[in-house]
């Protein structure tokens, strides 16, 4: 299972192993509200804004800086997963350009 997102020709997805992101930002939901928007469409078919791009960005950021460092929870490949999709999203909300999203 895998969400797709595109942003013109440029694709990318977040696989199924790599939800646990979603799962820390659940623990604590007030501070990763775009984040559990997203979980909440994962199935699903939907579309971003750029504003909701941006944010995504900054929670991805902010959620890493929480649990990605040494012993965190997030696991080694947080960061490579964080950093790959903060610049995804970043890119469409620089392009001020929707996102256009499809879970399986």
């Amino acid at each position: 299972m895998a969400f797709d997102m595109y942003v013109g020709d440029r694709r990318e997805v977040i696989h199924e192993h790599e939800t646990p992101l979603f799962t820390l930002a659940a623990a604590s939901a007030g501070d990763f509200p775009q984040l559990n928007a997203l979980w909440s469409r994962f199935y699903s078919d939907s579309s971003l804004y750029p504003e909701q791009a941006q944010a995504l960005v900054h929670e991805l950021l902010a959620l890493h800086a929480r649990h990605g460092g040494p012993g965190g929870q997030g696991g080694k490949g947080m960061a490579q997963t964080v950093l790959r999709l903060a610049a995804f999203f970043s890119a469409a909300a620089c392009a001020g350009r929707s996102i256009r999203c499809s879970g399986d």
